[in-house]
């Protein structure tokens, strides 16, 4: 029998001899997705003997295609965080390239046509319901009301599943004759993205906020004051993450951008607080510091609603952003709270302890927090307003202060 089902892999696969060469693969039906019946199984390995002999000299491995990599890749992504989004990749990968494309006939000038595509495309935004994923399907997503395309950095993040696939491909052989699949990796370039200064969210802003905000995104902005939490950093935290011998918060690796294990130290104002919220916690029988009820009406049901942790206050704090805009003409990220942390870090300790608390891998990405606490470039900029030309606007001199009649 030479279709067979791999109960290992759990797919259905064909294993035959032809003109002294065999054949053996999955079954995937014309998308691409492995077939689910012996019956289509059969029917894949009729057509695939048909090409055999249509083209008998082909090796195997030059006919490897997008759909058979992405096949064997997403074994392992799925196991990986963000393979909910890494899945929309993928869809849109096999669509532009088509999933029974040989990888040997994607070539640079292909690459750059698909960046370009990329680039046009319209930013979406989620529409379906609170969670992205219970449902896939192309009524979720809706073009941004701004009418915003892709940015350089969103394009930057489907490029690395391309240089994936020529990597794997690169790696595989056939199993006879030992030939690549494709001879070498096409380079795939990466956009130059543009560079977002630190705007760190001013104390009386801060301070307006606690004021609006709801007392759970409270709860998480002081952490995230106290810690340098980035946001899910922050909403995501746990009662066992909490080391009162230590006097600090421990953060896994798996929960940590850059995946590496992390221990932050906190002040004693920051350690009483997290007891706060600790106690907080073990009252309302959640091992998550950071909770709430919902938004039921009626107390009875408040009253008896479970304490459930929440991933991003999108909410709350676009409402909040909404009565900051009219009031200081502006709007700020929830990452800009975590600015404000490490711009005070860098002025009352300097640059080597920012980068340290701030976890930064790249000191070049905490200059650009530095930059603004740079009493240096302050300085400097205090006293190239010290000159000549500029008295006749400020007669008092170059510091911007008019002397009092």
């Amino acid at each position: 029998m030479t279709v067979f089902f791999d109960k290992m892999r759990g797919r259905w696969r064909y294993d035959f001899e032809l003109g002294g060469a065999r054949y053996a693969r999955e079954c995937l039906d014309t998308a691409g997705v492995p077939v689910s019946s012996r019956r289509a199984a059969v029917t894949v390995e009729a057509e695939a003997k048909r090409q055999a002999r249509l083209i008998p000299n082909v090796p195997r491995s030059a006919d490897l295609t997008l759909a058979q990599v992405f096949n064997d890749l997403t074994e392992i992504w799925q196991k990986q965080p963000g393979w909910a989004d890494r899945k929309r990749m993928v869809r849109e990968l096999l669509q532009f390239f088509g999933p029974a494309t040989a990888i040997r006939d994607i070539d640079g000038a292909k690459i750059q046509d698909y960046i370009a595509y990329a680039l046009r495309q319209p930013l979406r935004v989620w529409v379906g319901g609170p969670s992205k994923k219970s449902d896939e399907t192309q009524k979720s997503w809706a073009a941004h009301p701004t009418g915003k395309t892709r940015s350089s950095a969103t394009v930057n993040r489907y490029l690395p599943l391309l240089r994936a696939i020529f990597h794997r491909a690169y790696q595989t052989r056939d199993p006879i004759t030992r030939q690549r699949a494709i001879d070498d990796i096409p380079p795939i370039p990466k956009l130059t993205e543009l560079k977002r200064k630190a705007r760190p969210v001013p104390d009386d802003v801060l301070v307006d906020l606690m004021n609006t905000l709801p007392v759970h995104v409270v709860e998480a902005l002081k952490v995230t004051l106290f810690f340098g939490f980035r946001r899910n950093e922050a909403f995501s935290l746990t009662i066992d993450q909490v080391d009162f011998h230590t006097g600090g918060i421990r953060l896994e690796a798996k929960n940590v951008k850059n995946r590496t294990d992390a221990f932050l130290p906190g002040s004693r104002h920051a350690m009483q607080f997290m007891a706060q919220l600790v106690d907080h916690a073990n009252d309302r029988g959640t091992r998550h510091l950071i909770t709430w009820r919902g938004m039921a009406t009626q107390e009875g049901k408040l009253t008896s609603a479970k304490w459930r942790p929440i991933k991003s206050p999108k909410s709350a704090w676009t409402r909040a952003m909404d009565e900051i805009e009219k009031k200081y003409g502006r709007r700020w990220r929830w990452h800009d709270i975590r600015a404000a942390y490490i711009t005070q870090v860098a002025i009352t300790s300097g640059p080597i302890a920012a980068q340290k608390l701030a976890r930064h891998s790249d000191f070049k990405t905490t200059a650009g927090y530095v930059e603004v606490a740079d009493d240096v470039m302050r300085a400097a900029a205090e006293n190239a307003s010290e000159r000549s030309s500029l008295r006749h606007v400020y007669p008092g001199g170059g510091n911007g202060r008019r002397k009092a009649s």
